[in-house]
């Protein structure tokens, strides 16, 4: 482990090194365009010729490895010549040279700035996505990958140090989850992404709940009238085979934007899991399952210009969902290492959904100096049923036990808010209020088959109501003082009430309770090269609905899981430390501390396995994110990462048994591009074994390798990829508890064949309406 850290840190403090090194590049035209091949550039200092290069077939050329400074550019081609004045280089630049070949009279020539990879705000990260090679022709998730500090995997997005994250696209936040978010994101392309923002501290205009951060998709501006569109399939093979297919209709007018979504998926995966609970009464269980998705999804949006300050729209999505699994489950049960009883389980699984969401805004600008007052009504809803078959069988019986278990929930959620930004002299204000209603029916019933009918179980089965209101205000103010620093304030309330009934039992409870939760940031720049950050925010995480469900959910009949209804939120108060050096390497310190935390608790009764929440856990958490983007060639982009971090746990409550300890991972992603159509990517994960809490996880590593091109015009794009190489990605880990260890070693089908096909039709620079609506409730929704 030491050799491999001083390997790791000696890798980044060479690319700390080459980062100091600036660099050139551009392209060499005539008036009508076409590239001039083979033409010869100097690179001048006020007396001294610093290098000589010559422009590629394309007519590209580039300068590397240049310090600060004044230079200026000759370009030569056929007896004519181009003199570039001399200009300041305190960043990668790009040029343009443009010569006239008709005779001696030369162009002007145009010298444009260009982005770094990575830029600091006051509250936020941002990923120049359109000025990296690597995240050129991809969908939006490939280029989430490559992004500072988030990572993006088969079940989710998140961020580094942090325990969620909400996606946003143009400052609104998409009203989807799981994979239904993921196939979303895929049916995005890279190349109409203008930046990726990743705001770890969210500002007091954000709900306070979960302690998250948020991921803002800046689309480019400046779109195409006209139509445009997009289908894209890809197929990829593990076990089974899985298919994904997107098509995209995007229209623009003066007044009018629309978008058209449609999206598909298949999928299954072959899960192998062994999950063994040690201690005086052992279970050792053995699952091989067959997991099944499937779905279909529509998103629709329009928004339409009023007049000249105001807009309003629309944003209606819908998706079915099917989620089936067969497990094939055996368990070994024991006593002081004897073996009581071996049982074996066949469990078919179906689980139908239903979700829709409903958004409705509008937007006014009050005067020309940027106040504005937007509005907006949300409303979801999501109807998951679930039908569980189980057949047990026992060495010690010869009679076959059949139950079938039902739930179906629905869940409703609406919400209506009001944001309004008021940009002063003394100060930018930003002030809104929000009121948010939740509603929770869950009918849950187990049945045992008894002769040729099925039974209720009244001892398993439950009805439940839960209804929550959520009511918000905030007030916010920016101010810059000079150039160098900014400060940034705000102060959210939250007043929350929720109310449980369950007919099955006659009983009721409530709970109501307000916080405030403020945020405070700090910037300081010194010059073009440093920026430094310092931020603070305090956060809620509230019980999401089924932990306060007092039924029972069975996975198989011999475990399951039941809620709390008086069980309470969590809170935490978090601080990071940030800098960001020339664009490219950034470094964030963090911690937190975690009040109240709450999960499942598991206990051994018997031959049952049982798992309930509890408000037990207060953790110090503290650590570090070194981030590297940088194009060190033109024929080389990497985008790597590494962090560290410690977690100091106390546990309140005796069945879990936390312990202190520390975790490091790194990750590098290398793009070469082979020629201005076609690149390479190879990319290498590594998570060092790691403690957390009463959770333990064994290292893991994945090496995944593949490749793109672009045919007709860019307007076909294709690529090939291998995930898991090495089939290295196993979960493997220990749950620490007063009366035994709960093992597991689960394998999720990682390895996988990806080939993908996209092609982009009508005028391509036509985006369509991207707006999105802040409606991070629906994450609770579980």
């Amino acid at each position: 482990m030491n050799r491999s850290i001083t390997l790791i840190l000696t890798f980044l403090m060479k690319s700390i090194l080459a980062a100091g090194q600036l660099k050139i590049t551009g392209h060499i035209q005539d008036t009508a365009g076409t590239p001039l091949l083979y033409s010869t550039l100097k690179l001048r200092t006020d007396t001294l010729v610093v290098q000589t290069v010559l422009s590629d077939s394309t007519g590209y050329f580039s300068f590397t490895d240049l310090a600060p400074g004044i230079y200026g550019i000759e370009g030569s081609y056929i007896g004519n010549k181009a003199l570039l004045p001399p200009f300041r280089l305190n960043r990668d630049t790009i040029v343009s040279l443009i010569i006239r070949q008709s005779g001696a009279l030369l162009k002007t020539v145009e010298v444009t700035g260009s982005k770094p990879l990575l830029e600091k705000k006051i509250d936020r990260l941002i990923f120049n996505v359109e000025n990296s090679i690597a995240a050129k022709g991809t969908d939006l998730t490939e280029a989430i990958a490559l992004t500072p500090r988030l990572r993006i995997s088969q079940s989710g997005i998140s961020i580094v140090g942090k325990s969620g994250v909400a996606v946003m696209i143009n400052d609104r936040i998409l009203p989807l989850s799981g994979t239904d978010l993921l196939n979303y994101l895929k049916s995005l392309r890279s190349d109409d992404v203008a930046s990726i923002e990743v705001i770890t501290t969210p500002p007091a205009r954000y709900d306070a709940q979960g302690n998250s951060g948020l991921i803002n998709i800046i689309l480019k501006k400046n779109p195409s009238l006209g139509w445009s569109g997009t289908i894209s399939t890809a197929y990829s093979q593990a076990t089974y085979a899985a298919v994904t297919n997107n098509v995209n209709l995007n229209y623009q007018s003066k007044k009018l934007s629309s978008s058209l979504k449609l999206r598909q998926y298949d999928r299954a995966s072959r899960i192998t899991e062994e999950l063994d609970a040690i201690g005086i009464n052992s279970a050792r269980g053995n699952d091989i399952r067959k997991d099944m998705s499937d779905g279909i999804g529509l998103n629709l949006s329009m928004d339409y210009k009023l007049s000249k300050k105001s807009s309003a729209g629309f944003i209606y999505d819908i998706g079915k969902s099917n989620a089936n699994a067969y497990i094939d489950n055996h368990t070994t049960y024991q006593t002081h290492d004897r073996t009581d009883s071996i049982l074996t389980t066949l469990s078919d699984n179906r689980n139908p959904v239903l979700t829709q969401t409903l958004n409705l805004y509008s937007d006014h600008r009050l005067d020309n100096k940027g106040k504005k007052l937007s509005t907006a009504f949300n409303y979801f809803s999501t109807t998951p049923e679930t039908a569980i078959s189980f057949l047990t069988s026992s060495d010690k019986q010869p009679v076959t036990a059949v139950v079938n278990s039902y739930s179906d929930v629905k869940y409703h959620i609406w919400s209506a808010q009001a944001d309004l930004t008021l940009p002063y002299p003394v100060a930018e204000i930003e002030t809104g209020a929000k009121v948010t209603g939740f509603s929770n029916d869950a009918d849950i019933s187990y049945y045992n088959l008894a002769g040729k009918d099925f039974i209720i179980d009244p001892s398993r089965s439950n009805i439940f109501y839960c209804n929550e209101k959520n009511l918000a205000g905030y007030f916010s103010a920016r101010r810059d003082f000079g150039r160098k620093w900014s400060a940034k304030a705000g102060l959210r309330y939250e007043y929350a009430i929720v109310t449980g009934f369950s007919p099955t039992t006659d009983t009721r409870n409530r709970t109501a309770y307000g916080r405030f939760f403020p945020t405070a940031y700090l910037s300081y720049k010194p010059n073009t090269r440093h920026s430094w950050g310092l931020t603070y925010s305090k956060r809620i995480n509230r019980p999401y609905f089924r932990a306060l469900n007092p039924a029972r959910w069975y996975s198989n009949p011999y475990t399951y899981y039941v809620g709390a209804p008086l069980l309470q939120p969590s809170y935490s108060h978090n601080i990071e430390l940030s800098w960001l050096y020339k664009g490219i390497l950034s470094v964030s310190l963090f911690g937190d501390k975690v009040l109240d935390g709450f999960g499942f608790i598991g206990e051994m009764d018997g031959t049952l396995r049982v798992y309930s929440p509890k408000n037990y856990l207060t953790q110090y958490n503290a650590g570090i994110v070194i981030t590297l983007n940088k194009k060190f060639f033109p024929w080389w982009e990497t985008n790597s990462y590494l962090t560290f971090s410690y977690a100091d746990s106390k546990s309140a409550v005796a069945d879990a048994v936390t312990q202190n300890g520390s975790g490091f991972s790194y990750s590098t992603n290398n793009t070469f591009p082979v020629s201005r159509k076609v690149s390479l990517f190879v990319n290498f994960t590594h998570s060092l074994p790691s403690t957390k809490g009463y959770l333990y996880n064994a290292g893991q590593y994945m090496l995944s390798s593949g490749g793109r091109t672009t045919l007709l015009q860019n307007r076909l794009q294709l690529s090939a990829s291998v995930n898991d190489i090495l089939r290295s990605a196993i979960s493997r880990g220990q749950l620490y508890y007063k009366d035994f260890t709960q093992y597991n070693n689960t394998y999720y089908d990682s390895r996988r064949l990806n080939v993908s096909i996209t092609y982009l039709f009508g005028k391509t620079k036509v985006r369509g309406n991207q707006k999105q609506i802040n409606f991070k409730e629906t994450q609770r929704a579980n």
